[in-house]
């Protein structure tokens, strides 16, 4: 292996504080920097820029046309799917930029944390020839993407990165439904870093810290996230007389303003018992204000940060039963699962678990521990630098192997 520290440029066509960039950010933060040195560079600038730097990592905004950048999931299918591969064309120059940039910085390889950037990156590989990694940390279905461009997608997928990273098993598994492609492709778990640890384990407790006791969902209000379950499921408690606060964090960030307009008029039969909180960055802030946490997901999740973010506040936690959330939670010993969409289900738990607080506490105090044995942003660097080891070395010898057959060594 080299003297010193390899150098990866991390690639993401978002600088928005949205899943995978915070994800993005934990491992950065807890890279090894003996054996990485990280680059980041961007398309545009925004909040995820602003913490990379206050962390001391290079971070270049590398501008990216407006028009590209926001080219949505929406506009991938049918026709649209041919203009699409039109606007790959267009990514061309600024992929040849990325290759340029990656050179001057001595790149070892290139690592793409966004669908778009893991286009433009596939094809400044080629140019810079340098490894690419995909980091995939989204299902590539039709439950996300239009059919035509899920087939397209897992094609590419099978021949233009050097490797594959995902989230999860269940985004490898959909990623590579007929197992054809996946032998370069390893799923690593997201974790949160030591910073977000420090929580103690909750105190053995037969009554709930607030009165009435405050149950929470939080995330970006987009449909699929399930907010509107989460409310049904309040209507049904308070309708059989049940107390509780009903907390509802986030906000739209992608175009979802119609779907949160819809969310305020489903709440306002409820009255006093909902509370909106808007977006917040602080979210052990709001997990500590918090008795039990719910994760409504409609479709599965393919990881599930918000879930080992709520488990290690030591809130209890009730999950949709579906993708990789079950990678997370063993049903009844460190939180609940219910069935994706099913808001009468998920009113059953939560009344059951409201009605038990000291076995909330108990799958609290399980969640915590778990978290920490398995979902660490540390234990996640350690697995990625040793694909960076294996994947350079190869590239070495690869180099190496050619020099000799063309008579220089």
């Amino acid at each position: 292996m080299p003297a010193g520290p390899q150098t990866v440029v991390y690639l993401d066509h978002t600088a928005k504080w949205s899943g995978g960039e915070i994800a993005l950010l934990r491992t950065l933060e807890s890279l090894d920097r003996s054996r990485v040195t990280p680059v980041l560079a961007l398309a545009e600038d925004g909040p995820l820029a602003d913490r990379t730097r206050a962390l001391g990592i290079e971070t270049v905004i590398l501008p990216l046309a407006e028009d590209l950048r926001e080219i949505r999931r929406s506009a991938l299918g049918g026709r649209a799917l041919s203009g699409t591969f039109g606007t790959v064309m267009a990514f061309a120059g600024y992929a040849n930029r990325v290759a340029r940039f990656a050179r001057g910085r001595g790149a070892a390889l290139l690592h793409c944390n966004s669908l778009k950037a893991d286009i433009y990156g596939a094809l400044a590989g080629r140019i810079a020839r340098l490894p690419v990694i995909w980091h995939v940390r989204d299902h590539i279905d039709s439950s996300y993407l239009p059919a035509p461009a899920v087939k397209a997608f897992r094609a590419m997928a099978r021949t233009l990165p050097t490797y594959i990273l995902t989230n999860s098993e269940s985004t490898r598994d959909k990623l590579f439904p007929a197992g054809i492609g996946e032998q370069r492709c390893r799923a690593i778990h997201d974790g949160l870093a030591d910073r977000e640890l420090t929580a103690p384990p909750p105190e053995a407790a037969d009554a709930w810290r607030h009165d009435p006791p405050r149950v929470g969902i939080v995330g970006r209000f987009v449909e699929w996230k399930g907010q509107h379950v989460f409310l049904d499921a309040a209507r049904t408690l308070v309708a059989s007389g049940i107390e509780a606060r009903f907390v509802l964090v986030g906000a739209a960030l992608f175009g979802e303003e119609e779907y949160a307009s819809k969310l305020e008029t489903q709440a306002a039969s409820l009255g006093y018992r909902v509370e909106f909180t808007g977006f917040q960055s602080d979210i052990p802030r709001v997990m500590r204000d918090l008795d039990i946490f719910v994760h409504a997901s409609t479709t599965p999740e393919p990881f599930g940060q918000v879930v080992i973010e709520a488990m290690a506040e030591g809130l209890p936690v009730i999950a949709s039963d579906g993708g990789g959330v079950r990678e997370i939670i063993t049903n009844g010993q460190n939180g609940l699962l219910t069935p994706m969409g099913d808001a009468k289900a998920l009113a059953a738990a939560l009344a059951a678990l409201l009605r038990e607080p000291a076995r909330a506490n108990r799958l609290a105090q399980a969640g915590h521990e778990h978290v920490r044995r398995h979902f660490t942003a540390m234990k996640n660097a350690r697995t990625i630098e040793a694909v960076y080891d294996v994947i350079c070395s190869s590239q070495r010898r690869g180099a190496q192997r050619l020099v000799a057959s063309r008579g220089d060594v």
